[in-house]
């Protein structure tokens, strides 16, 4: 389930960097920069989470 939901995040947060970073002439490079952002924190917190179990 936790991957599903980091999934759904990262293509919500590609979408944001994509319209937000049209505004800048980079359009692919806010989609990657937020995606990868997002990517990195649901992993990190993943890990944090097995150390709690």
């Amino acid at each position: 389930m936790r991957t599903m939901i980091s999934i759904i995040l990262m293509v919500i947060a590609a979408l944001v960097g994509f319209f937000f970073g049209a505004g800048m002439n980079e359009a692919m490079g806010g989609a990657i920069l937020l995606s990868m952002i997002t990517g990195f924190a649901c992993t990190i917190s993943a890990i944090e989470k097995n150390k709690k179990e």
